[in-house]
């Protein structure tokens, strides 16, 4: 619990906007010092903040690191699906239940059971630990597809992982001892070619099946594409976290 704690300071540090915030603060710092470099850092600084808040960088970081969708014929090609967790909301009261799959989750969610309902025959692997809630997040989202999508695929739990890396591992394991060496991996388009690399890395081939694609199509004019909103921020930082934990993970 203590290596999650710090993982998640470390990352509120070196994603926005704090990564800003940093840089503005420096700025004001050595501004009392050298006027010059302190104007310079608190521009650097602010405009920084300004960019990763726009939907039209969002939106371009958001493509550069996600792959294309997956072609549906795919399907035929792979012995199972394996679905991994993206999060938990901890307070859902109005389903008198302690937790639910969080918003990005459930996108994974529908387009696992949106690629079973077309093949049956496909059995579903998901994966999530236990960090913040009793439930783990294999369990929910095996609740989620059988009571909300009526998913009739057979599904198996790997209960125990708690990051990408041991998804990958963890997972793999599982999927070797039941003789399966190439799945469809569904999760996040930002967060599929980490998860894919990985899986790869134990032994698994992977057709990627990427969803919850960020898209502009909400700002239909273009000056909108340029005006700050948090819901950008928040795609910023949900893709350069996925970048840094691609070089931690795998590597350049």
């Amino acid at each position: 619990m203590i290596t999650i704690f710090l993982h998640r300071l470390l990352q509120s540090f070196i994603l926005p906007p704090l990564n800003s915030l940093i840089i503005i603060v420096l700025g004001a710092y050595f501004f009392k010092v050298h006027r010059t470099k302190g104007w310079i850092i608190l521009l650097i600084g602010c405009f920084s903040l300004y960019l990763q808040s726009t939907p039209y960088f969002a939106y371009k970081l958001n493509r550069w690191l996600s792959p294309e969708p997956m072609q549906l014929s795919s399907l035929n090609q792979a012995q199972a699906i394996v679905l991994l967790g993206g999060g938990v909301n901890t307070y859902a009261g109005e389903y008198n239940v302690n937790a639910v799959s969080n918003s990005d989750t459930f996108i994974r969610i529908r387009y696992a059971a949106f690629l079973a309902k077309r093949n049956p025959d496909l059995p579903i692997f998901v994966s999530g630990g236990a960090i913040d809630t009793k439930d783990s997040e294999a369990s929910l989202m095996k609740k989620a597809l059988q009571n909300e999508f009526e998913v009739e695929n057979p599904i198996y739990l790997e209960p125990d992982s708690k990051t990408t890396s041991e998804n990958a591992k963890y997972t793999s394991r599982i999927l070797l001892q039941y003789g399966i060496s190439k799945v469809i991996l569904v999760s996040s388009a930002s967060h599929i070619k980490r998860a894919g690399a990985l899986f790869e890395r134990n032994g698994i081939k992977v057709i990627a099946a990427p969803t919850g694609f960020y898209s502009l199509g909400y700002y239909k004019l273009p000056i909108l594409w340029f005006v700050p909103t948090a819901n950008a921020m928040m795609v910023t930082s949900s893709v350069l976290h996925e970048v840094f934990g691609y070089i931690y993970d795998v590597g350049f």
